[in-house]
């Protein structure tokens, strides 16, 4: 009787085992923790008044780009597709972006706020 106790415990703490990545799976906790990625080659950075002084980091002070700066990075995505289907799949307006950086391995970063 012993030995079928302990079969069965250790048969339904291995399948509790096994069944808990689907279960994290379902729930996104990594989308929760880290942000959803998309696989896209584009990095979306949200940038908020006072976020340089939070140790932010990434452009040189994207949140006070002038008017002209502005339009030019709003223009690079109007003219790009990939980054157009980016800030389409994020909920990104066009309006709302700042900044855009081409990154070391290729990769764009999008500043928006």
């Amino acid at each position: 009787m012993g030995r079928i106790t302990g079969a069965l415990f250790a048969s339904l703490s291995l399948l509790t085992v096994a069944t808990s990545p689907a279960i994290a799976d379902d729930a996104q906790l990594a989308a929760i923790l880290f942000g959803r990625n998309y696989n896209d080659g584009v990095t979306a950075v949200s940038v908020w008044p006072g976020h340089a002084d939070r140790g932010g980091g990434g452009a040189a002070e994207p949140t006070l780009q002038t008017p002209a700066r502005l339009r030019a990075a709003q223009a690079e995505v109007a003219a790009d597709p990939t980054l157009q289907a980016a800030i389409e799949r994020r909920h990104i307006a066009l309006h709302n972006v700042v900044w855009v950086e081409t990154a070391a391995n290729g990769g764009r970063i999008l500043y928006y706020r």
